[in-house]
């Protein structure tokens, strides 16, 4: 009869962690995955960079000079006025980039890799997947959409002068950019997500994402030119901006933000976001019940 001989096992004897921050594991490889090739994110945080600074300069150097483009009634505003809305219509088209090297093929890219067998056989469950790639997008998307307006908002208070009354009306710019950036960074975050769960494969996901954003976008445009300016607030940069413009009680003179409503463009933002997390809650609960890992 054969001898059995202890190999060395010995009982795992570090941290246990509870099952409410299996989420934070997922968020850690995101940005580990993120940060591993210069393509993926440095490139894209590099355009960031040259846009606080150039926008930063603007503001430094030519802060009391006047945009024909943005005005009330026609007059025109002060660059240190339009500057940082400007800005963010720059933060926002390399936030897409982002959403094009990244974000939209995360969840394909694990459908089609079969990821999915790995998460669920270490007992990660739907909420925990959702919530770690959306967190780790947030993240990273916040680097662009929140943390160079957020400086260009410090700098901008820093420019409003040395009295009192300067610096109060100053400091609601920051509220502003927060709230901005705060929308912002949901949208490119959530959105791509979204549709990378759309189909099992990451190349159609990413020309999926893209042509919703390029091509029905601009038709959403043009439809609210002919018809109802609301309808523009389904391209997501037009909704964006409108809440934007009315934030910072900037005008347009010519273009189709300056006329789509406030309540438009949230609605439109909250209904692409509400709609991305739960395709992807969607996606990862049929794959988790398809018997692809086995987790309970």
């Amino acid at each position: 009869m054969s001898t059995i001989h202890d190999l060395g096992y010995q009982r795992y004897v570090g941290t246990r962690r509870t099952a409410a921050t299996r989420w934070r594991v997922i968020v850690r490889n995101q940005l580990s995955i993120a940060w591993k090739t210069w393509w993926r994110y440095k490139a894209v945080l590099a355009l960031a960079v040259i846009v606080t600074f150039v926008a930063g300069g603007f503001m430094y150097l030519a802060s009391d000079q006047r945009v024909r483009a943005f005005g009330r009634a026609g007059i025109p505003q002060m660059m240190k006025e339009v500057a940082i809305p400007v800005a963010l219509q720059w933060y926002c088209r390399i936030a897409f980039l982002l959403s094009l090297t990244l974000s939209a093929g995360v969840v394909a890219t694990d459908m089609q890799s079969g990821a999915f067998t790995f998460y669920f056989a270490r007992s990660i469950r739907p909420v925990d997947y959702v919530i770690g790639k959306l967190a780790g997008m947030v993240l990273l998307v916040a680097t662009i959409t929140l943390a160079g307006p957020v400086l260009l908002a410090a700098l901008r208070i820093g420019l409003s002068g040395d009295d009192t009354e300067s610096l109060a009306d100053a400091l609601p710019v920051l509220l502003k950019v927060f709230a901005i950036g705060g929308l912002a960074t949901l949208v490119y975050a959530a959105v791509p997500l979204g549709f990378s769960a759309l189909v099992p494969n990451r190349r159609y996901a990413l020309a999926l994402w893209a042509a919703y954003y390029l091509v029905v976008g601009a038709m959403a445009i043009g439809i609210g030119y002919a018809t109802s300016h609301s309808l523009g607030a389904l391209q997501l940069p037009s909704a964006i901006e409108a809440v934007t413009l009315r934030l910072f009680d900037v005008e347009i003179l010519h273009g189709l933000d300056a006329k789509v409503p406030l309540s438009a463009g949230l609605i439109s933002i909250g209904a692409h976001v509400v709609v991305a997390i739960g395709l992807v809650g969607w996606r990862v609960r049929a794959a988790q019940q398809s018997g692809v890992g086995g987790a309970t």
